[in-house]
C-alpha cells in the first residue's frame, strides 16, 4: 500500500509541472508606407525661355564736366595782347638759346659763357618772375595776366609748364634732325643706346602740342592742356600795374617797354576765340 500512494502521489506532481503554455502571439509588423519618389525629370530649356526675364536697369550716363568759368571782375584778353605774350615769352625763354645753336652751327663761334647767360635768363623769367612779380615779362609788356577760377594768379609752375608747349615743337624737330642725320655714313653721328633714347624722347615731345590742340578743340570753355591741368587759368587783361609798390629799375624798364607797345600797336582787338 505505501508503494502504491507514493506512485500517485508523484504522478499528480508530474500531472502539476506539466502545465499548458500559453500560446505567444506573432505581432505583425505595420506596414511603412513609401515615400513618394522625386520625379528627377529636369525642367526642359523651352520652359526656362518661356519665363520672362527682369528687365535691366538702364546704365546712368556720366554726367559731364561743367565748363570752367572766368572769374567776374575780368576781361579775357585780346588776340593780339596773347600774341605779343607768346612772342615775348618765347624769345626770352628759347629765343637766345635757339640763337646761339645756329651761330654755332653756322660761324662756330663760342657758346659756353652765352649759354649759360641765356639759360639763366629762362629761369628768371619762368620761375623768378612768376615767384616775385606774378607775371613773366611777356605778361608785363603786353599787360596781360594768368588768373585762375578764384581770382587768384597763376603760379609759377603753371608759367613754367606753359612755355613747353611751344617749346616742344622745337624739340620734336631737333630729334627728326638727328634721326635724319644717323641715316647718312657721313653725318658723323654714332647710333647707340642713349642716342635712340635721345631721339626717342624728342619725337615724343609732340605729344604735348598735340594734347593741347586737342583740348581745345573738343571742350566748351577752349581750355588748353595745362589751364585745365590747374583747374581753369585764363588770360586776362592785367587790372594793375605789374610793378605796383615795387621800385626796381628793371620792371619800370618793363612798364616803359609795355607803354611803347600800347603807343605801336593797337592791343584792345577782338578777343581770342
Amino acid at each position: 500500500m505505501g508503494l502504491l500512494e507514493k506512485a500517485g502521489k508523484i504522478s499528480d506532481e508530474d500531472k502539476k509541472e506539466e502545465k499548458p503554455v500559453a500560446a505567444v502571439a506573432k505581432v505583425e509588423p505595420e506596414p511603412v508606407a513609401a515615400k513618394p519618389k522625386k520625379s528627377r525629370k529636369k525642367p526642359s530649356r523651352k520652359s526656362k525661355k518661356a519665363e520672362p526675364k527682369a528687365p535691366k536697369a538702364p546704365r546712368k550716363k556720366r554726367a559731364k564736366s561743367e565748363p570752367k568759368v572766368m572769374p567776374d571782375g575780368y576781361e579775357e584778353a585780346g588776340k593780339a595782347r596773347g600774341t605779343l605774350r607768346v612772342f615775348i615769352d618765347f624769345a626770352v625763354n628759347f629765343g637766345f638759346i635757339i640763337a646761339i645753336f645756329v651761330g654755332f652751327a653756322i660761324l662756330e663761334t663760342p657758346t659756353t659763357l652765352p649759354l649759360i647767360i641765356a639759360i639763366i635768363l629762362s629761369v628768371f623769367n619762368m620761375v623768378v618772375m612768376p615767384i616775385r612779380f606774378n607775371h613773366s615779362m611777356g605778361n608785363v609788356i603786353s599787360r596781360t595776366q594768368f588768373v585762375n577760377s578764384r581770382g587768384n594768379n597763376a603760379n609759377f609752375i603753371y608759367h613754367s609748364l606753359k612755355n613747353t608747349t611751344i617749346a616742344s615743337y622745337f624739340v620734336f624737330l631737333l630729334g627728326v634732325f638727328f634721326g635724319i642725320s644717323m641715316l647718312g655714313d657721313s653725318s658723323g653721328i654714332e647710333g647707340g643706346d642713349f642716342m635712340n633714347a635721345f631721339i626717342a624722347i624728342c619725337l615724343s615731345a609732340i605729344l604735348i602740342p598735340f594734347v593741347d590742340y586737342i583740348f581745345k578743340r573738343t571742350r566748351s570753355d577752349s581750355l588748353g592742356l595745362w589751364e585745365v591741368a590747374f583747374g581753369g587759368i585764363w588770360l586776362v587783361k592785367a587790372t594793375s600795374s605789374a610793378s605796383e609798390g615795387s621800385q626796381s629799375k628793371f620792371m619800370k624798364r618793363l612798364e616803359s617797354m609795355a607803354e611803347y607797345a600800347e603807343s605801336r600797336v593797337d592791343l584792345d582787338d577782338e578777343k581770342t576765340d
